[in-house]
């Protein structure tokens, strides 16, 4: 049952929304579990339920119980109670396309959670390690209910107590702690009554039981992880995070048991540092000399550095032959932890610090590797962390070169949190500084991967089995042609994380076009050979999550916006412009306004088709057949070639000396003047708005979506872009039937709607979502 309606929200999603980030969702089942939405489609319960898991772990409102909550100060709007803890969480609307999605304010672990009260039928009060929340809702008592239930269940077996006062002393039997600190307990023989052994920060000692109250185990993430919206904001003004400050120390005078006595709190890893004192059994990180940012990050989060055992933060980041039996990363979770081990195991064999068990290949381990952070977000760290460890100190080339590879392609197929996020951005900035290490290059292209993944999300879906030989021979890089108007073959290379702006960039470069505003409207398109279906790609889309192996997906080159004066000074940009709007004039999407006793139209085709003669270089008149293939396809045209000849004759003769450039420019500046120049149309047999003609033709441009009469061009309904709330398809209920774009428009609360039946659909969903974002981004 949770399945299908998994399976269900997907398709709706995709079908409502048409951006990236449905699309992502949508692939990660479609190519990462080799199967389609449909809940027919699959019948193996395990497969069912590691979709669910994979959905629960990643997408962290999806099975979250939601409450309207009103808060004393933030702009809170909706309470989210689920598995991973507690969000406030707010409304927002997407950029360009304008759905509604809720954005993560702020999260809380269950183990921050230190006393919770209902005060009347809408006000409940939550006490937390660092502030406190008072939430009115009308739904208080749910809330309340909802809270108590998960606590009750995380609670039981969890091992763990939180302090509710803080406790200071000099004594280094017993262990000094914080109100809110989260104590891990351990077995100790002949404890007294009253008193408990446990540990914290990489400390250990007795602590009196009555300061503290049974806890949820920590989320190593909840607890400390950026979440992905700011960690892109930060990304955007920041590449390169600087290192975590060292820690400092704990005071070591006795304290009395005081509230005043608190120390401040912040959820920023350095704010988190500072607050972690040395263990009186381990000593300061830099009395350890530990200098290595991952080294520091392994003391302040690994297993064994955070249990309050003796560790060297340089032991814990170095490689090992021995397979570990635990997650490197302190997690709670048995089922982490179990992947943990069986993700390490197929690192070394990958890596050939083991031999591949039987019916085993290096592409599956690496299959597995990739497969499991792009279904775990929660695992991405330990994954990360795993393939440094293996990669330090490593005797082994060829297990040492594998290693840096896997790097490689990890840091561009998803991001790390943001806890790890600065110390690795400064391990491999260490590396890229060593002139002496051997990868220091390849340092330098995990430190690019990881900028983009962490900025536009990662690919979507795992290598095919071509792309992964070609990985595992050190090939990331490929040549493909793109499609120029007029059929022209452009060819580009690509790498294995090239998004769609990489080769935008590029192909204007050639052109002359350097304005990164210019460049923006500009799209590569990709389309299916098999139904046609036509899709605009997305600016930050990875151009590898689109290419087949068998070539049934092409891409072409095409301007869509076209805000920016045209310049000629580049012969490439007048002959890429000139085909472009030659093939839409050809083809009937220009067409030429109304004209009075057909007079004016035979002189205005016989000079366009005047100008395409002698665009091409030619000097003697035109036959026939050749004015033939210079009109456009437009009704009335066919039954006046003759007099459209005669007519061209003349055009000929008075702009015979125009040379083929000065040619092409002349038409495009005819073309200009056009009603639909500078529009994406489409023909729509049936529009279910009065007024509208049918046939009706339906143009996108920067302006809105505009619906004219086919043959007068005269704008019948106009809805302005601002105006336009959503938009989406729906898929035909019958086999031969055509699907539906369904517009939104008009005031929120209550929107209208149009609707549109034809083939391209999907295609006119795409164009008018990009077209909202990019004024949208501009404005």
């Amino acid at each position: 049952m949770a399945y299908c309606r998994l399976c269900l929200t997907l398709v709706l999603w995709s079908e409502k929304w048409p951006c990236i980030e449905a699309y992502r969702l949508l692939f990660i089942f479609a190519a990462n579990f080799n199967v389609g939405p449909p809940a027919s489609s699959i019948h193996d319960d395990s497969m069912k339920k590691r979709i669910i898991i994979a959905a629960r772990d990643n997408w962290e409102n999806y099975f979250a119980r939601l409450f309207p909550v009103a808060l004393d100060s933030g702009d809170a709007q909706v309470l989210g109670v689920s598995h991973r803890g507690i969000s406030l969480l707010k409304m927002v609307k997407a950029s360009g396309i304008n759905p509604k999605h809720l954005r993560l304010l702020k999260g809380y672990s269950f183990a921050e959670v230190l006393s919770l009260e209902l005060q009347g039928a809408s006000r409940v009060e939550l006490e937390l390690k660092t502030e406190n929340l008072v939430l009115r809702s009308s739904r208080a008592p749910q809330i309340s209910a909802m809270i108590r239930l998960f606590l009750q269940e995380l609670i039981k077996g969890s091992g763990h107590v939180v302090a509710l006062k803080s406790f200071m002393t000099d004594d280094r039997s017993l262990l000094s702690f914080s109100k809110g600190d989260v104590i891990r307990l351990l077995p100790m023989d002949g404890l007294q009554g009253g008193w408990l052994f446990g540990t914290v920060g990489g400390r250990s000692g007795l602590f009196p039981e009555e300061l503290t109250q049974p806890s949820a185990a920590p989320d190593y993430h909840y607890l400390h992880l950026d979440r992905r919206d700011d960690k892109r904001k930060s990304m955007r003004s920041n590449t390169r995070n600087a290192p975590p400050a060292s820690p400092s120390q704990h005071p070591v005078a006795l304290r009395q048991m005081s509230p005043e006595s608190e120390p401040s709190r912040s959820n920023s890893v350095q704010g988190f540092l500072q607050r972690s004192g040395p263990s009186s059994i381990q000593g300061s990180v830099h009395e350890l000399g530990v200098t290595s940012p991952m080294a520091e990050f392994a003391m302040k989060y690994f297993r064994t550095g955070a249990s309050g055992l003796p560790a060297s933060g340089r032991t814990l980041i170095q490689h090992t032959d021995i397979p570990i039996q635990e997650s490197l990363i302190l997690f709670d979770d048995p089922e982490m932890n179990e992947l943990s081990v069986q993700c390490f195991l197929n690192l070394m064999m990958f890596m050939g610090d083991v031999p591949l068990k039987k019916n085993t290949s290096t592409a599956d381990c690496l299959s597995h590797i990739l497969l499991l952070g792009k279904e775990k977000e929660l695992l991405r760290d330990e994954i990360f962390c795993q393939v440094i460890k293996q990669n330090t100190n490593n005797p082994t080339q060829s297990s040492f070169t594998l290693g840096w590879r896997l790097l490689v392609l990890i840091t561009g197929f998803f991001p790390c949190s943001g806890t790890l996020h600065p110390y690795i951005t400064q391990h491999f900035d260490d590396i890229t500084q060593d002139f002496e290490h051997p990868f220091k290059d390849l340092a330098a292209v995990c430190q690019d991967n990881l900028s983009r993944s962490v900025r536009f999300g990662g690919r979507r879906n795992i290598p095919s089995h071509v792309e992964m030989d070609a990985l595992l021979a050190g090939k990331t890089s490929r040549r493909i042609t793109i499609m120029f108007p007029g059929n022209v073959e452009f060819p580009a290379k690509i790498r294995s994380f090239t998004i769609t702006l990489d080769v935008i960039k590029d192909l204007c470069n050639e052109m002359g076009v350097s304005q990164l505003e210019e460049m923006r409207e500009f799209y590569i398109l990709a389309k299916r050979l098999q139904d046609g279906l036509v899709r605009p790609l997305h600016p930050e889309e990875y151009l590898f999550d689109f290419l087949l192996e068998d070539g049934s997906i092409t891409l072409s080159f095409r301007r869509i916006l076209w805000g920016t004066p045209l310049s000629f000074q580049n012969e490439l940009f007048l002959d890429f412009h000139y085909q472009q709007l030659l093939e839409d004039y050809l083809s009937g999407q220009l067409k030429l306004g109304p004209s009075n006793g057909g007079a004016s139209l035979v002189r205005e085709v016989a000079e366009l088709a005047a100008l395409q003669h002698l665009a091409r270089g030619a000097t003697e008149p035109p036959t026939l057949s050749e004015v033939k293939e210079y009109l456009p396809s437009q009704d009335g045209l066919s039954s006046k070639l003759e007099e459209i000849c005669s007519s061209c004759h003349v055009h000929v003769s008075a702009m015979e000396s125009l040379s083929p450039q000065d040619a092409k420019i002349r038409l495009i500046e005819g073309l200009s003047s056009l009603p639909l120049f500078g529009s994406t149309s489409f023909l729509v047999q049936k529009v279910n708005q009065r007024g509208c003609p049918s046939p009706c033709i339906v143009s996108v441009n920067q302006q809105g979506v505009s619906f004219r009469h086919p043959k007068s061009q005269e704008q019948v309904f106009h809805i302005p872009l601002a105006k336009v709330e959503s938009m989406r398809t729906i898929r035909p209920k019958k086999q031969g039937k055509a699907p539906v774009a369904e517009i939104s428009y008009g005031d929120p609360a209550r929107p209208k709607t149009v609707t549109l039946p034809f083939k391209q659909a999907k295609e006119f969903c795409h164009t008018l979502a990009l077209i909202m974002e990019m004024t949208q981004s501009t404005a």
